[in-house]
């Protein structure tokens, strides 16, 4: 399934495999600092946001923590587990993550992150 494969790539900093999962116009909604949610364009600039988290200083993983849930035909639900550590700091978080898929792609994401102060903090040190 592409949403494990991708969440599997994600937790390995495996950037090759999740620039082949993900649409070249993907649309992504994600969790910002304060809780809102920013419009990210493209599957570039998904990618530059999650560079900047440089993840391969950190030792973390990210879990699912039960089985996706199709809700619709291109639409699957993931609920994740984050446990970080870098630099004497570690972040525990969970996150949603809603998907459209476009065959083997992600199309469109939409991310809320339960932490997003707290994440946002552990991640931009």
């Amino acid at each position: 399934m592409v949403a494990e494969r991708f969440i599997a790539a994600f937790s390995e900093a495996d950037f090759e495999t999740m620039r082949e999962l993900l649409a070249p116009d993907l649309i992504a909604w994600i969790t910002d600092s304060t809780g809102q949610m920013d419009r990210v364009e493209g599957r570039d600039g998904y990618l530059a946001r999650i560079e900047q988290m440089d993840l391969p200083g950190a030792e973390f993983r990210v879990e699912l923590t039960q089985p996706p849930v199709e809700i619709e035909s291109d639409k699957v639900l993931l609920m994740v587990e984050v446990h970080a550590e870098r630099g004497g700091r570690s972040l525990h978080n969970f996150a949603g993550h809603l998907l459209r898929l476009d065959g083997e792609q992600i199309a469109e994401w939409w991310m809320v992150d339960a932490k997003p102060a707290e994440s946002d903090q552990f991640w931009s040190e």
